[in-house]
């Protein structure tokens, strides 16, 4: 999935505390993926490189 290159991609770019906004809106992609991508992300910040936040604003 080229979408999961991008956002690795973006993340590895990250200084250290930098935070980045990715929201389902900025993607144009379907809920099904944004899940599937959700998913991914979840699991590798479990490594410990980076953290997640939920940044739900009730759309």
């Amino acid at each position: 999935m080229d979408l999961l290159k991008q956002v690795s991609n973006q993340i590895a770019q990250l200084r250290s505390g930098e935070k980045w906004t990715l929201s389902i809106q900025d993607l144009f992609i379907s809920r099904a993926d944004f899940q599937s991508l959700s998913v991914f992300l979840c699991r590798e910040s479990e490594k410990g490189s980076f953290s997640l936040k939920d940044t739900d604003q009730g759309y």
